[in-house]
């Protein structure tokens, strides 16, 4: 799953010339990242070292990435 975002990541920035900061998950789907990091890591802790704030969302088939000027102010 950490592969998959990363190369999400990677193509927004390509495509866009911008870090997204958002990053839409099921539950599952958070459940996997959670599991590709020590168990002592928890998913803020994740969200902070990919600098990216997380939205879980019943109804998101794949995981997604975007950018949102109120995700940016948020996390600075």
């Amino acid at each position: 799953m950490l592969g998959y975002i990363y190369r999400l990541i990677h193509g927004f920035e390509q495509e866009h010339g911008i870090q997204p900061n958002l990053l839409y998950l099921n539950h599952l789907h958070s459940e996997h990242l959670k599991a590709a990091f020590d168990e002592n890591y928890s998913l803020g802790q994740i969200m902070t070292m990919l600098q990216m704030e997380m939205v879980i969302d019943t109804e998101v088939m794949h995981p997604r990435v975007a950018w949102a000027q109120s995700a940016q102010r948020m996390a600075s």
